[in-house]
């Protein structure tokens, strides 16, 4: 089987945060099922640059993945390369995997599709979530009314999980739907370098102090994420909390100067700390270090870096605009309104909670999410829809 990933970034542009690695990563482990080959069409995007990389021509990754960057004409827009010659890609394969929505290749790459019938599964990608769609709600149900409607019923959509199925229904009526997880690599959590609490401030945030509690955070700095909510909660933290600190790791994009303004703001310069991005083993220790990782997000179609927490042996605290309502089951963790006082409810609550066994329930409910399980999930997902298109 041979299945054309169409996305318009791939690794190396990690700056897009947690979605690139989950494909990267769902795209190396299908590449190792028996008879497989993936080939991903993308561009050369990178924020604001572009990738150091050869374009024009599938590039071997590793055996049975190749990638081909088209040049990004303008960044982070349109790819007119893509455009043109995508069609090539998708014909040369069995099975269509696009992950975009609001994206210019998507509604060429369905028309497409229209004549070369294969069978094909869009990703959203989160991307119908109610707080997205809000944002440029007129153009966005435009584009989903003549860009992707038309189109809908000749394909199959694919969610990370029941909420993003209900998102997608919402708009698609009777769409038939995959719910596919994301996943994590366990492997790279099983070597974790233990610090003690002034060790760690040393390292990530340069200060010679030993608070009490560690509560951190990790996204891309966008005002999706909440941020804001999570430090006017961690502000109002009852008193016998004082001794703690909030670090939020994560690159700039958009919101970092009205967070720094914020914590100045509420006098927070001295425990709350925006340390930018870490990454590889620093970021695991980083997260397996600390006390309890809170992300108030407005929407995850599946939150990758709860994942990464839990299977660091850290509990989360997780909105209900997530999917991580099992961190209840498990009880490590709290799924909650993204309020500020129900954020804050839940931090005091955790804190005073949290023992061994809280980790060792954050690492077994991780142990679900293997990248192994997930490439089988979607090849099962690809197969299912090869036999259902020569019916």
């Amino acid at each position: 089987m041979k299945i054309n990933l169409i996305i318009p970034s791939f690794y190396p542009a990690v700056i897009y945060g947690g979605p690139i690695f989950s494909t990267l990563h769902t795209c190396k482990e299908l590449s190792k099922i028996n008879d497989t080959e993936v080939y991903v069409s993308t561009t050369n995007a990178n924020m604001n640059n572009r990738l150091d990389v050869e374009t024009n021509r599938f590039i071997e990754l590793e055996k049975n993945l190749f990638v081909k960057y088209y040049n990004d004409t303008i960044i982070n827009k349109i790819s007119i390369p893509l455009l043109l010659n995508v069609w090539r890609d998708m014909k040369s394969c069995d099975v269509i995997h696009l992950q975009a929505m609001f994206s210019t290749p998507t509604p060429i790459v369905l028309f497409y599709n229209l004549f070369l019938k294969k069978p094909l599964l869009l990703s959203p990608r989160g991307s119908l979530a109610s707080w997205i769609i809000a944002r440029g709600k007129k153009n966005k149900l435009r584009w989903l009314n003549y860009c992707i409607k038309p189109f809908y019923k000749k394909i199959s959509f694919h969610a990370t999980a029941q909420q993003e199925k209900d998102e997608i229904l919402t708009y698609f009526p009777n769409a038939k739907v995959f719910i596919v997880p994301n996943g994590i690599d366990l492997k790279e959590y099983s070597v974790i370098n233990r610090l003690s609490k002034k060790e760690y401030m040393k390292k990530y945030a340069n200060l010679n102090i030993e608070p009490e509690y560690i509560i951190i955070s990790m996204g891309r700095l966008h005002a999706k994420k909440g941020f804001d909510i999570l430090i006017n909660a961690f502000n109002e933290l009852d008193k016998k909390f004082k001794n703690s600190v909030l670090l939020i790791a994560g690159d700039d994009e958009t919101e970092g100067k009205n967070l720094k303004a914020q914590i100045k703001e509420l006098n927070l310069e001295n425990r709350v700390f925006l340390i930018g991005s870490v990454s590889n083993q620093d970021k695991i220790d980083f997260l397996a270090n600390a006390d309890l990782f809170v992300l108030p997000s407005h929407n995850e179609n599946f939150g990758n870096v709860y994942l990464e927490s839990l299977a660091a042996g850290t509990p989360i605290i997780a909105s209900t605009n997530t999917p991580w309502q099992m961190v209840e089951d498990f009880k490590c963790g709290k799924w909650v309104n993204n309020s500020i006082q129900e954020t804050k409810n839940a931090m005091e609550t955790m804190l005073v909670s949290i023992n061994e066994k809280t980790s060792i329930q954050a690492k077994k409910l991780s142990n679900e999410f293997g990248w192994d399980s997930i490439a089988k999930q979607f090849k099962e997902v690809f197969t299912s829809m090869l036999k259902e298109k020569k019916l």
